[in-house]
């Protein structure tokens, strides 16, 4: 948690990775220790209002003057307790108790304030007797007791009197102004002083609307001096005029590099906002079904003037935008794996604030910890920056893959599913069909190294013409091209081709690919295989011929090599510079990755010797520990290393220049005795390119407790 103090307003912000999946329930504390438990009409009521803010933060928000605060000269406390739980009975709950003190003042004569779910009007002074309300049929008088139980809140302190009243209230008025239309509330406070009853007019009005959109920039019109405001009043003079975001103030220099702009007329304030600018951000919505973003920002305007009524009003207004509803279409992407059998489809990307709730399976709907019963693997792929997608697993085998021969030699493979999604907080819920086809003509692998492929156009892109699928290397294209069919044939040394190496096997893998111009992510992708023997016999038919000796010429290059820590098996989100030193625990999985970077030559391969740790940077300092010995795991280890595969993807376009292995953390001892200090460790790690031997030391920190 963390928490700001923004003039009469304390804030209190949760971070979404700790809150993230539970459920929260806030309450307020008093002076006597007393916890109150916040729903929507205390909150209003009291001065509270809670939030969710960018990248779903929760946000606490409390008045300087709201019913539980402690005030003490000028500063104001408050105490919040917040329960977070897993489950909604809020069984097991995690209590966190947090008390925050801030400075407040100097006030002016006239505040208004008109927060998210409530506005409040300060003046005056105390002993209020009675409030009455103005109203265009009559007026009502309502006793301070009346006034509790009515909905609205009183408080008062030496040299203020307070009146907030929820949006909810039924003494609210609807009026406009300048086509802009305005909760309103005229009343008037009366309070005894010695044998005087003394009357304060305390009206407030809040702007409903005043939000246009047009050329992709948001424009906010709040009209001033508005007739509840300045009832009485025949001059006016504005003092200040300023505009911020997330309750932060903004400079007109700031405003200029985000380009914002700030306009103050004879009879209105208009702030423009390009839609996606910094300070706002994109939230996921759901209309009618269909999966679409908002872009939302939470702006303030503060304005301040001088009449010859009030002397000095201070006019804020907290203001969150939303943006009408625009659909967004998802990506899928389908990276099945012919030679393992696997249909892999990819779904995304989403925002952060979506969530995988179930599948439908031939009309059986189960939660996603359940699909595995049925095949279905599910694994989230977070980015760096911040939003996700989903991949989902399937063996070819399963029943729910449809089998189906097109004729004698090509087979079609159909998987149909559909995801069902939840949006946080605000539990929308859409669904995503996925059906994708995995359809090739049995390659033809010849015994010279020649492949020859057809890649059938069945279902998913409308509008694909074949003559323009290509393979990994897009200078591969078809040599036969028909309305429906596309044939490669070309050699297993070229076209990206990568391979794979067993004890009985070589396999070589590559993809046929459909881009929309302009685009690098494929909309159509095929994969397929072809397995030869490395133990066979075969009868050639050859002549010998005397060629010269080969000759080799000497030349210098470069290599460009790194090793990088991962937080996943997946191998999706790397360690970045500014989060070490990492934090692990003894025997928790650490995830390597070795890659050639540099020169990118399909024709090498990067292959690991020894690994080692040290506690310096030096290479050969003591102690060390060897995790790989020429390439393999070390069998003096209680947990041994573990290799990962390496697979052709979006990301890796060569496997063969990686290598990804799995260690588990431990420590140095000296002599019997476990080390029970922070360590700092290197990891060393030795290759060889082909028949040159090269070393890299790529440094991380490991604390251990």
């Amino acid at each position: 948690m963390s928490l700001e103090c923004l003039g009469n307003l304390l804030r209190i912000t949760l971070t979404a990775e700790y809150f993230e999946d539970k459920y929260l329930s806030f309450s307020v504390v008093d002076q006597s220790g007393i916890a109150w438990e916040l729903d929507e009409t205390m909150a209003s009521q009291c001065g509270y209002t809670v939030t969710y803010s960018n990248r779903s933060n929760i946000e606490f928000r409390a008045s300087a003057l709201s019913c539980h605060s402690h005030l003490e000269k000028d500063v104001f406390t408050v105490t919040i307790e917040i329960k977070a739980s897993r489950t909604p009975d809020m069984k097991n709950a995690a209590t966190h108790l947090k008390s925050a003190s801030c400075r407040y003042g100097p006030w002016s004569p006239r505040e208004l304030v008109c927060e998210s779910n409530y506005m409040e009007a300060k003046t005056g002074e105390a002993s209020i007797w009675q409030v009455v309300f103005h109203q265009p049929e009559e007026k009502k008088a309502l006793l301070v007791s009346n006034v509790w139980s009515a909905g609205y809140g009183l408080n008062t302190t030496d040299t203020r009197v307070l009146l907030r009243i929820p949006y909810t209230a039924a003494q609210i008025q609807l009026v406009k102004d300048q086509g802009v239309t305005f909760y309103a509330v005229r009343s008037s406070v009366f309070y005894k002083q010695g044998w005087m009853i003394l009357m304060v007019d305390t009206a407030v009005a809040c702007p409903v609307d005043g939000v246009d959109y047009a050329n992709e920039t948001i424009i906010w019109t709040v009209p001033k001096y508005i007739q509840p405001l300045s009832a009485g009043a025949t001059s006016f003079k504005d003092v200040l005029v300023e505009a911020g975001v997330d309750l932060h103030k903004l400079s007109a220099k700031e405003m200029a590099s985000r380009k914002y702009e700030l306009l103050n007329d004879l009879n209105a304030i208009t702030m423009k906002i390009p839609i996606g600018a910094e300070g706002g951000y994109y939230k996921t919505s759901v209309s009618n079904g269909q999966h679409g973003t908002k872009y939302t920002i939470n702006l303030f305007l503060e304005h301040q003037w001088e009449d010859n009524k009030w002397g000095l009003t201070k006019h804020t207004i907290i203001k969150e935008i939303e943006t009408p509803f625009e659909q967004a279409e998802l990506a899928i992407t389908n990276n099945s794996n012919l030679s393992a059998r696997i249909m892999n489809v990819t779904v995304g990307t989403f925002l952060p604030d979506v969530e995988l709730v179930n599948l439908t399976i031939e009309g059986a709907t189960v939660a996603v910890p359940e699909a595995v019963q049925h095949g279905y693997l599910t694994y989230r792929v977070r980015y760096a920056n911040g939003s996700k997608a989903y991949i989902i697993q399937v063996p070819f085998d399963a029943p729910s893959v449809k089998k189906e021969y097109l004729r004698a030699d090509m087979r079609a493979y159909t998987l149909n599913v559909t995801l069902a999604f939840i949006t946080h907080p605000t539990s929308e819920t859409f669904a995503i069909p996925v059906t994708t086809v995995s359809a090739v003509k049995d390659a033809e692998c010849l015994p010279n190294g020649t492949v020859v492929v057809t890649a059938v156009k069945l279902v998913g892109v409308a509008d694909l013409d074949t003559s323009l699928l290509v393979l990994r290397d897009r200078q591969c294209k078809p040599s036969l091209v028909t309305e429906k069919t596309a044939t490669f044939k070309f050699s297993v040394n070229t076209c990206g081709t990568s391979r794979k190496v067993n004890s009985s096997t070589m396999t070589y893998e590559n993809d046929v690919l459909y881009f929309r111009p302009g685009n690098n992510t494929p909309v159509y992708q095929l994969k397929f295989a072809c397995s030869y023997a490395i133990k066979q016999t075969v009868d050639v038919r050859y002549e010998s011929k005397n060629n010269p000796p080969p000759s080799i010429k000497p030349g210098f290059g470069t290599l460009a090599l790194s090793l990088k820590l991962f937080k996943e098996k997946s191998y999706s989100d790397p360690y970045q510079e500014s989060e070490y030193p990492v934090v692990k625990y003894l025997r928790e999985a650490l995830y390597f990755e070795v890659e050639l970077l540099q020169p990118k030559d399909a024709r090498l391969e990067i292959n690991l010797d020894d690994c080692w740790a040290t506690k310096s940077q030096s290479l050969d300092s003591l102690p060390q520990w060897p995790i790989l010995i020429n390439g393999c795991e070390n069998n003096e280890d209680s947990y041994r290393t573990v290799f990962h595969e390496v697979n052709y993807s979006l990301r890796v376009k060569l496997p063969q220049h990686l290598k990804r292995f799995e260690v588990r953390m431990f420590t140095f001892v000296q002599g019997t005795t476990l080390s029970q200090e922070q360590e700092e460790k290197f990891l060393v790690s030795s290759l060889h390119l082909n028949s040159d031997v090269k070393t890299v030391q790529i440094r991380y920190s490991i604390f251990l407790f």
